[in-house]
């Protein structure tokens, strides 16, 4: 797992829509992705669609996690 992958999910689902929204992504799946994703639980299918999105750093991510913990 990516170390990428690994911060996305230490946030919760609600964070993760929340960054999805200030970074502007948009989740339109294919009839494809649609069926892979099907049986996957929302957060699971959020971190791994997020994982590969370029638009979001560790660094970002890393600083949601910080305001978490305090």
């Amino acid at each position: 797992m990516s170390i990428k992958k690994e911060l996305l999910n230490e946030l919760t689902e609600k964070q993760l829509k929340q960054l999805a929204e200030n970074k502007g992504i948009a989740f339109n799946l294919n009839n494809l992705q649609k069926k892979y994703y099907e049986n996957w639980a929302e957060k699971d299918k959020l971190v791994d669609i997020m994982a590969t999105n370029n638009c979001i750093t560790v660094s970002e991510i890393e600083k949601i996690i910080q305001t978490k913990k305090y």
